[in-house]
């Protein structure tokens, strides 16, 4: 008699067959990725310890058999959106991408987005669940390989106690270099008011040029960190 197996794909060249739920548990658990699965109810049948940590849920907490809205994470309050995705997924047997963004660290409250894939999990041609794997945003630029450097994780907030989040928020958009009229019109103030920020910034580090900014932020890692304001914090978003 031929096995009932389960499978999913993670992509194109990657696709998986078991018996059991054990042999993709396996794989999931030592992953320097988010995983987790979930049974044809929404409840979680499994999820690593690297999505616990990010996901904001308790050290230690076992969210198996939980649905969404019943796990202590900021997410349960948009559980419905996630089931209605989950469903989707299922009904159309297709792996749809989602754009999940989630607080943790505690008392921090730092902010990781992820690019997640939700991919349904099929035995016999029929869903019986999904299998989420879901990566961290990084970046990648033009300057990152000219100077060989590896991509890297986006990160939020300010990155530095030597500027106030007011002039990071310039910093910011001077390292996209953008002029201070465009920086003005984006923080809804005017151009002297950016002057003033960006040359207090100068003296601070020591600079007295927009590219002697920019070189200084890239030295120090600033450039993979975006303002708090200016990010979307929706923890759950099909694309």
């Amino acid at each position: 008699m031929e096995s009932k197996c389960m499978d999913f794909s993670v992509s194109e060249d990657a696709k998986f067959r078991s018996t059991s739920y054990d042999a993709l548990i396996a794989f999931m658990e030592h992953s320097n990725e988010f995983w987790y699965i979930k049974d044809h109810e929404h409840r979680f049948i499994y999820i690593n310890n690297y999505a616990i940590y990010y996901s904001g849920l308790p050290k230690g907490y076992n969210p198996e058999g939980k649905l969404d809205s019943e796990c202590p994470a900021p997410w349960s309050e948009i559980a419905d959106v996630i089931q209605a995705n989950d469903k989707n997924v299922m009904d159309s047997q297709k792996v749809i991408p989602t754009l999940m963004t989630f607080v943790y660290g505690g008392k921090e409250q730092l902010i990781q987005p992820f690019m997640a894939d939700v991919t349904p999990l099929i035995k016999n041609g029929t869903s019986i669940g999904v299998v989420g794997r879901a990566k961290r945003l990084e970046i990648y630029s033009m300057y990152h390989m000219e100077n060989n450097r590896s991509p890297e994780s986006l990160c939020f907030g300010n990155p530095t106690d030597l500027f106030t989040d007011r002039e990071f928020d310039v910093v910011f958009f001077a390292m996209q270099s953008l002029s201070a009229k465009e920086i003005a019109k984006r923080l809804k103030v005017s151009p002297n008011t950016v002057s003033k920020y960006l040359q207090s910034v100068y003296e601070k580090i020591g600079v007295s040029a927009l590219s002697q900014l920019i070189e200084f932020c890239r030295n120090q890692g600033y450039d993979k960190y975006v303002p708090h304001k200016f990010i979307i914090t929706h923890p759950y978003m099909p694309l």
